[in-house]
């Protein structure tokens, strides 16, 4: 039985707010916190820093969408790829700590797209994905995967698109409806106002945890940050409008990251921002040449926090940039080789364990005519 928690709307006053400029209708910039103040970093190195650890082995048509990892030698990718008479067929990828290869364990449920995986440990691992006909959300226990029922959604609405947090004894579902949490077999699920859009959750603890989107109101929208304090949703967004949050990663209590995206305007193109919660308010901690589109983010915990996103123009390979010690510093990604290649889009970051590295997955186009390409899978991997 579904039971609802619940939601406080009470805005906090942040320390250092995001506000809209009248005319171009975008944030404004305001400081970076001092404990990590942006600073330009050195030049890329001449050689890519990340190294493409596979790529181009699913059919065409294929993509993946985010990644977990639970230790240096477990971690798992979800996404799609094209079968034969153009269907499209939900795929998950297990790292064992040698190789990726096609999920083989027993149990495996059909759907047309895995959208979204977390792990808390290596035998307690969810995933969601959805098809023509129903959603799916899956249970690995280190041995086979077994199907999870789904709570019922007000007004009979669908999940789509639902975002995953997993920690030891919970997993959370974010959708732009509710947000569920599952824990003992039983639901707890809590509405979301009219007009919310999630775009990420992330989990310390059952009694910690954030979901990012924004909500929109006619022609205007507005930032959205919830936390999870262990009794309720208390909405901390920034102020102000036009401006998107597209992921989030928890460094700790008092410390969270957040991406986001202005809306563009005929004045003023699309740009990327940073912003960092420091248990009182939201600071903008926005490198340089910061300018990767609808971005992702992760770090360590120990202080390194990586964003990535689309490159400007859509040509060329991934672009990363790493937040250490105060300076942002750009660390280019890896081309594919083996043909003519463009379109490099990471979806999802993820750090293996605690070795100081990093998975990313998305996908990237090869050329294979004048007019013609081809997209496959992506997974790279970082430095230290």
């Amino acid at each position: 039985m579904t039971m609802r928690a619940g939601f406080h709307l009470s805005t906090l006053t942040v320390a250092a707010v995001v506000t809209a400029t009248a005319a171009a209708g975008v944030p404004a910039a305001v400081a970076a916190p001092a404990a990590h103040t942006a600073r330009a970093g050195a030049a890329p190195a001449a050689a890519p820093a990340w190294h493409t650890v596979r790529a181009g082995q699913l059919t065409s048509t294929a993509d993946l969408f985010d990644v977990t990892t639970a230790g240096p030698d477990a971690a798992w990718a979800v996404g799609i790829q094209t079968v034969d008479g153009g269907a499209t067929q939900g795929v998950i990828l297990h790292w064992n700590g040698t190789a990726w290869r096609r999920q083989a364990t027993p149990g495996v449920p059909a759907t047309a797209t895995w959208e979204a995986v977390s792990a808390a440990s290596a035998h307690d691992v969810w995933a969601y994905g959805w098809d023509q006909t129903r959603e799916t959300l899956a249970h690995y226990d280190g041995t086979r995967w077994k199907n999870v029922e789904l709570p019922a959604l007000p007004d009979g609405q669908i999940y789509g698109f639902a975002e995953l947090a997993a920690v030891p004894g919970t997993l959370w579902v974010a959708t732009d409806s509710a947000v569920a949490a599952y824990s003992g077999g039983t639901w707890t699920s809590t509405a979301l106002p009219a007009g919310t859009f999630v775009s990420s959750v992330q989990a310390r603890s059952a009694t910690d945890a954030w979901a990012v989107g924004q909500t929109v109101s006619g022609l205007t929208s507005r930032p959205v940050a919830l936390h999870w304090d262990g009794h309720a949703w208390q909405d901390v967004s920034p102020t102000g409008t036009g401006l998107q949050l597209t992921d989030v990663y928890q460094e700790s209590a008092r410390s969270v990251w957040a991406t986001a995206v202005t809306t563009a305007t005929e004045d003023t193109p699309q740009q990327t921002r940073v912003l960092h919660w420091d248990g009182h308010g939201w600071l903008d901690a926005t490198g340089p040449r910061l300018d990767l589109g609808s971005s992702v983010i992760s770090g360590d915990g120990k202080g390194t926090v990586w964003v990535s996103g689309d490159p400007n123009g859509y040509e060329g390979p991934a672009v990363y940039w790493r937040l250490r010690h105060g300076v942002w510093t750009s660390v280019p990604g890896d081309t594919v080789p083996g043909g003519v290649t463009q379109s490099y889009d990471v979806t999802g970051l993820a750090p293996i364990g605690s070795t100081g590295r990093f998975w990313s997955v998305g996908s990237y186009e090869l050329i294979v005519g004048e007019a013609t390409s081809a997209t496959y899978e992506l997974i790279q991997r970082s430095p230290r």
